[in-house]
């Protein structure tokens, strides 16, 4: 079967990758050989955004980049190209400087477009008059995928199963909750309730052992130390890449850091430096939390905690 039509273009800003965008480009593959999309970033623009939204943090472009890339890495066919749309006016004024721009990413890489594909029909008429093709619209009422962008801004945790999971890791929450006993189940606990990841500690009683060990029978060296550190950031890496909105462990590199200067008199630079990198969202102490409380209460005080963070 002959395809109809055989370059496609795509334009959006991704803010974040959604089912609706993958709906849209995939719907669109399926009409062409090669599909084009237009990543479109505005500083400015993205910033303002972001601080009208809920998301935690400020998703950039090389973000957004590599969520299309992720999820398109095995289609040959499908490109991604990034528009700086700086110093354009806003929409719905500034199409001519728009439309050049554009043009000027299509003639570096002699891209010469048969059909554009949109789910905005209100672009419809400007995308024909200005690249000289047709234009397909996909779902303009949201019927098959029914969310949009700025729902998931609005509220990304609510909306959490229409994020790309290209995407999903980047909105991951990482809880430490840190305790012994009974406290000590809660992360696990949380885990489970929340149908998350829970990132073991193996090393817990080892580093409590050492805090009340004289310094002559030390179990733990400085690289042990080191060691815990990295192998954690690894298990907490890799714990975000499948997390369902949070990932849950007993253990945080200010912890680390902390146990490390006491048991060593010394502080450890490279474990401040994970505790700036590599921050948790939410760090739970049973010592900072009121004392004499039964288990039941911990666990109905952590959860309210944990859960404020999805709102």
């Amino acid at each position: 079967m002959v395809l109809k039509h055989k370059v496609g273009l795509i334009f959006g800003k991704f803010y974040p990758l959604h089912c609706g965008h993958i709906y849209l480009i995939e719907k669109a593959m399926s009409q062409v050989d090669e599909l084009h999309i237009i990543l479109g970033c505005e500083a400015e623009r993205d910033k303002l955004l972001f601080q009208k939204s809920q998301l935690p943090k400020q998703p950039q472009v090389y973000d957004r980049f590599s969520w299309l890339q992720e999820t398109f890495k095995d289609r040959h066919n499908i490109h991604v190209h990034i528009l700086d749309e700086a110093g354009i006016e806003s929409y719905p004024n500034g199409w001519q400087d728009w439309s050049d721009r554009v043009k000027h990413i299509l003639a570096e890489h002699k891209i010469e477009p048969t059909v554009v594909f949109t789910s905005e029909p209100q672009d419809a008429k400007n995308h024909e008059h200005y690249f000289g093709c047709p234009v397909v619209i996909v779902d303009a009422d949201r019927d098959f995928v029914n969310i949009s962008a700025t729902k998931i801004r609005e509220n990304p945790y609510k909306n959490w199963n229409f994020i790309a999971k290209a995407a999903k890791p980047f909105f991951v929450k990482k809880v430490a909750i840190i305790g012994q006993g009974k406290f000590n189940d809660l992360p696990l606990q949380l885990a489970n309730i929340y149908n998350t990841q829970y990132v073991s500690n193996g090393y817990i009683n080892y580093i409590q052992r050492e805090i009340t060990t004289p310094q002559h029978q030390r179990y733990l060296s400085e690289n042990d130390y080191m060691r815990i550190a990295m192998l954690h950031v690894e298990r907490v890496a890799k714990a975000v890449e499948t997390a369902n909105k949070l990932v849950f462990t007993s253990i945080d590199f200010d912890s680390l850091a902390k146990n490390y200067c006491q048991i060593f008199n010394k502080q450890s630079d490279a474990l401040r430096d994970l505790k700036i990198n590599c921050p948790f969202d939410l760090v739970i102490h049973e010592s900072d939390l009121p004392a004499n409380s039964s288990p039941l209460e911990h666990f109905e005080t952590v959860t309210k905690m944990v859960e404020s963070l999805l709102i």
